[in-house]
């Protein structure tokens, strides 16, 4: 860190003097039911950290503080039978207005105005969760060193949740694979919302989602509420935030990442109805289309955006138009390398040509239909897409290291396409003063089409024949699932959730007809809530799984045999602990256990298992699959937090987890994902120089178990152009320990109409070798006959971005 110091103080000291001018902004929102979403009339809103600054609510439920100046600001909203909410730390900058949206929950006894008291960091925003449940923030998104603006890395800081891969946003929960993961958008389900996706996987190395677009949101870890299917793992639930209803706003953003551009505004003031758009470009294909050499030949090239339109009705309710897309594809030609040079993306005896992309537009109406009813409906449509060409290099290294190229001949070839309609309709009603129901159903149509084609290799001499079809099919299939929950207050003090939800996939003909959902909370005392949680949960398998063919018959089809593949299904049990241990840090404990059954595994005994699958770049080409596999997780976090006030922050969460599964063999094994521990140290310091500038410095560090590996065959890895593992000693080995250090700092200045941001991020200062995998490298530049080698994960990486809100 001592090489940045002296830049931090002629930075300060620049700061120092430059003349002072009051910036100020607006803070606006509403406040509603939590249970109902009516809006609460005559609520007061106060801003505390201005003495005597205080609203009310007018007939909307609206408020509006204005001329509030820039910095960190303590929201407290209250209302007579109801709990008093806070909202600390809100940052107003002068380039942009901030929008916020308050959920009071009304009291079970109280019949004045309760007592406020600080609202915890992270506290969910689903009124139905009881334990393993976080709500973040857009401004958690960027104030962590190391997540990117990006939701899935800054979930990787949260107790039990470890990323998979430096290059991908692949995320470890609890033990369990990536694939995992379920991403809600506005209450349906939604297709990979990352570039370069593969099939199968939840991740990506490149967000399609753009933190700036996303309204606060919830993220789950287990024995989540039962309007969430089709997940083993985790759930993101996201939402859109409106755009500035106040005056229109721009953002323009240059980066490692990307050129942004973002505007927002009002279409129609007295109608509150507002519009949100934003795209973004790649840097690296700009940098390569000006002749920038950027250090490899294999340019990533993406381009995504997002838009939303929101229309206020009179009757109370609102009408949101949405959609979000991305579109990426790049190049990696080994044919063109003259000397071995690192390549995380590709593999080592081929040129490859990648594209995936994917999209949505929906449409979302919610109205409360009377002062205990609302209601939300959603429709959206959407695609998502993976197309790739392979041509394998025959090359030999000459005795200078350089490359020389004999042929290049065509391989594989491979184009997968998901096409989805969904719908869901989902209803809160509050039965009374201490109980409420929710109820709805999610409905997605998915129509498939996929294509493969690979040459036949006819001897061990790499001579090629003729194409042989892996993949044709296009196939047709629903998932319905319904669900109903209940919640009960019988006091202050307790809070029982109960629930079910139901799961039927067409295709398979497999049907999850009670998956029950449990939640307990007893708050001990003003500062200790105990938790309990349990639930049942099922998920389908990857699309492209249940096409897979293993030959053809008499006619000439392909034998596709696991089309009645079932969903596989995880019991989760929880018990939690959280305490406040003064005004300003707080303790949190989780312990669990996980019962995983229906896991498809080979017929034939093997160490096989789809548990292992939804990492990295690789798809699985399974043989025949029965739903006998088995699984289980268990472990105990921990999370000791300082909110941030006083200008700083700080954050240490630590896990101890094993990770267990059993292949048709029946023997147990480590899954891939057990490294058994993981911590994160992170601290954040914002230092205000005057009512212009600000430094925010951040930092960051993890530890965490290496991944699990075998023993390679080397015959068979020349065989299969890849690395295979002797299956008896299958994740046996473990590669060293993870450590990364990352450093983030950000300056920020405000002007009267506007606001500067620049903002560096330095990943992996240390520059440490983590080990990644074992990649076949037939062209190795060691000149040994040992084709397989050890491959790292990123090294030192600056990641920067310069923004102007105005």
């Amino acid at each position: 860190m001592n090489r940045f110091y002296p830049l931090f103080l002629a930075l300060g000291f620049f700061m120092s003097l430059t003349p002072t001018i009051a910036q100020t902004s607006t803070i606006s929102g509403t406040v509603l039911d939590a249970e109902a979403r009516y809006p609460l009339i005559n609520a007061t809103v106060q801003l505390k950290s201005i003495e005597g600054v205080v609203v009310a609510t007018d007939m909307d439920g609206r408020f509006e503080f204005q001329d509030v100046p820039v910095g960190r600001h303590l929201v407290v909203a209250s209302f007579m039978g109801y709990e008093s909410r806070v909202m600390d730390g809100v940052v107003v900058n002068s380039g942009r207005p901030v929008i916020l949206e308050v959920k009071m929950q009304e009291s079970v006894i109280a019949i004045e105005a309760a007592e406020v008291t600080a609202t915890q960091q992270g506290e969910v925003m689903n009124e139905m969760a009881t334990v393993s449940a976080r709500a973040f923030t857009v401004e958690e998104t960027e104030r962590y060193a190391g997540s990117r603006g990006d939701p899935a890395r800054m979930a990787s800081n949260f107790a039990g949740v470890q990323g998979a891969d430096d290059s991908r946003n692949d995320i470890v929960v609890r033990g369990n694979s990536p694939s995992g993961v379920l991403w809600r958008l506005e209450g349906v389900d939604i297709p990979n919302p990352n570039h370069f996706s593969i099939p199968g996987t939840g991740g990506g190395p490149v967000a399609i989602l753009n933190n700036k677009v996303l309204a606060n949101s919830d993220f789950f870890t287990a024995a989540f509420p039962a309007e969430f299917g089709n997940s083993t793992s985790a759930v993101f639930d996201l939402r859109m935030r409106n755009g500035s209803q106040a005056r229109p706003v721009s953002s323009i953003q240059f980066g490692f990442l990307g050129a942004e551009l973002m505007f927002e505004g009002p279409l129609n003031r007295e109608k509150r109805s507002s519009y949100l758009v934003n795209y973004r470009y790649s840097s690296a294909a700009i940098f390569s289309a000006v002749g920038i050499d950027i250090g490899t030949s294999a340019v990533p090239k993406y381009q995504d955006g997002s838009f939303r339109l929101f229309f206020p009705q009179s009757n109370g309710g609102a009408l949101a138009l949405w959609g979000i897309g991305g579109v990426s594809d790049i190049d990696i030609l080994i044919s063109e390398q003259e000397k071995p040079e690192r390549n995380l993306y590709g593999d080592n005896d081929r040129d490859q040509y990648f594209g995936s992309g994917m999209g949505i537009l929906g449409a979302t109406y919610t109205r409360p239909l009377n002062e205990q009813t609302y209601m939300k409906a959603t429709i959206a449509a959407s695609r998502s897409y993976q197309d790739s060409e392979h041509d394998l290099v025959y090359r030999q290294l000459t005795a200078d290291s350089l490359f020389q190229n004999d042929s290049i001949v065509d391989y594989m070839g491979y184009q997968f396409i998901n096409d989805r309609v969904s719908a869901a309709v989902h209803v809160n009603r509050k039965l009374s003063r201490n109980a409420s129901l929710r109820f709805g159903l999610n409905v997605d149509g998915m129509f498939w089409n996929f294509q493969d084609s690979v040459r036949v290799e006819l001897d061990s001499s790499d001579a090629l024949g003729g194409w042989n079809q892996r993949w044709d099919a296009q196939l047709q299939t629903a998932l319905v699932q319904p669900f109903i929950q209940w919640k009960y207050r019988p006091n202050e003090k307790i809070t029982v959730t109960a629930g079910w939800h139901a799961a039927y996939h067409s295709l398979s003909g497999d049907v999850s007809p009670f998956e029950p959902r449990l939640g307990m909370q007893y708050k001990a005392n003003d500062r200790t809530v105990f938790s309990a949680g349990a639930g049942l949960h099922s998920q389908t398998q990857a699309s492209y799984l249940y096409a897979s063919a293993t030959g053809t018959d008499i006619e000439g089809n392909l034998i596709m045999p696991n089309q009645q593949m079932e969903m596989t299904r995880s019991l989760h049990t929880v018990v939690g602990m959280s305490r406040q241990l003064n005004s300003d840090w707080s303790l949190k404990m989780e312990a669990y256990y996980q019962e995983l059954s229906n896991i498809p595994v080979e017929i034939q005994s093997s160490s096989f298992s789809l548990i292992n699958s939804g990492a990295g770049f690789n798809r699985f080409f399974p043989d025949s699959l029965v739903n006998e596999g088995t699984g289980r997780n268990y472990g105990v976090e921990a999370t000791v937090a300082r909110a941030f006030r006083d200008g700083w922050f700080m954050m240490l969460t630590g896990s101890l987890f094993d990770s267990k599964y059993a292949g048709s063999d029946g023997v147990e094994r480590n899954t891939d994902f057990n490294g058994q521990y993981a911590w994160n140290a992170l601290a954040s310091r914002d230092w205000k120089f005057n009512d212009q500038w600000r430094l925010v410095t951040g930092l960051k560090f993890t530890m965490a178990g290496g991944r699990r590996y075998g023993y390679a065959d080397p015959e068979a890895s020349a065989e299969a152009r890849e690395v295979v593992f002797f299956d008896e000693d299958f994740n046996s080995r473990q590669f060293d320990p993870y450590m990364r250090l990352d450093f983030k700092t950000n300056v920020t200045w405000n002007r009267p109409e506007s606001t500067h941001e620049l903002g560096i991020d330095f990943v992996n200062v240390t520059g440490r070798q983590n080990v990644l995998k074992l990649t076949y490298a037939p062209d190795d530049s060691n000149n040994s006959d040992d084709n397989i080698r050890e491959e790292y994960q990123l090294g030192f990486l600056p990641i920067f971005f310069y923004r102007v809100d105005f």
